[in-house]
């Protein structure tokens, strides 16, 4: 099983009494639900539907809540949660230097929770240990394990890492071996790879990241209306890259001279395959596109290969 630690673009503490109200307005996904210790995943849409943020919704109590998001700043999220506040009684707080991700993927984690004592998530769950916070993740498929560690928490953890690779159990990552792993699984980073131009169904995130039962939030009616009408005209896919990419991303990708969709990132590992990366195309030209492969240049030899 693998292992990265890494701080996370934003931890920020929601509180007060209208904490749950306001935040049910503002998230793609259902948080009104029985009981503490939830961890939810949603995104934050403008009115048109289109992806601003995305993260977990940690829910200790009515009142108390942490947001954690991957690659969506605080600096940027918070002013994005504030936005709509009138007299509602919450307030945000940056928390995001006091805490670090252990990010566990790739192996047993029935195995990896009983070596390092701690209880895995059920469902939606939130699991509090001695080690963190622990919930089940974004970053591949099947979900990965995330152990969110304050501090003290982190130092604790660390020694149960440094054991654990010791003895062969975990093997120590860096963030382009757990970014592969994600476009592998075909898990879109937001906003670097899907953002404010892009629709969640546009990268799959209808399943698991909107709730079509819920009402009233940010976006709602757009999501309900592409539910019930029919498909999107775009779609996110892992692609494979066997040529060197030196323009800026995102990039234009072309089937011979016709612009089809655009190269969003691209990560290289030399000792399997040129690269790897996230494209989105369009979806009544995809059978074609898999098929004759893409370039970054009108009528330049193809390069780039939808997965």
């Amino acid at each position: 099983m693998f292992v990265h630690y890494h701080q996370p673009a934003a931890v920020i503490l929601a509180s007060g009494e209208d904490s749950l109200a306001y935040l049910q307005s503002q998230w793609s996904t259902q948080l009104v639900y029985q009981g503490e210790n939830q961890a939810t995943y949603g995104l934050r849409l403008n009115r048109k539907g289109r992806i601003l943020a995305d993260g977990f919704i940690l829910r200790k109590n009515d009142e108390n809540f942490l947001i954690i998001s991957y690659d969506c700043p605080a600096t940027d999220l918070i002013p994005l949660l504030e936005e709509n506040v009138v007299a509602d009684d919450i307030e945000f707080e940056d928390r995001t230097d006091g805490y670090k991700i252990m990010s566990l993927w790739g192996g047993n984690c029935e195995d990896i929770s009983s070596h390092m004592n701690f209880r895995l998530p059920k469902g939606n769950s939130l699991v509090t240990s001695e080690i963190g916070l622990i919930f089940w993740g974004r970053k591949t498929k099947p979900p990965n394990i995330e152990i969110l560690a304050d501090e003290e928490q982190t130092k604790a953890t660390s020694k149960l890492l440094e054991r654990s690779t010791e003895e062969g159990i975990l093997t120590i990552a860096n963030a382009n071996a757990l970014a592969l792993a994600r476009i592998e699984s075909g898990m879109p980073a937001i906003p670097v790879e899907m953002g404010p131009t892009e629709l969640p169904q546009e990268c799959g995130l209808e399943d698991g990241a909107v709730d079509f039962e819920k009402g009233c939030y940010l976006g709602q009616e757009v999501m309900a209306r592409i539910h019930s009408m029919g498909q999107v005209q775009r779609i996110l896919l892992p692609a494979i890259i066997k040529k060197e990419v030196h323009k800026a991303l995102p990039a234009d990708l072309f089937l011979n001279e016709k612009k089809v969709g655009e190269l969003k990132s691209c990560f290289y590992e030399k000792s399997k395959i040129l690269g790897l990366g996230m494209a989105l195309v369009r979806r009544n030209l995809l059978q074609e596109i898999k098929t004759s492969g893409l370039s970054l240049s009108p009528s330049d030899e193809p390069q780039i290969f939808i997965k």
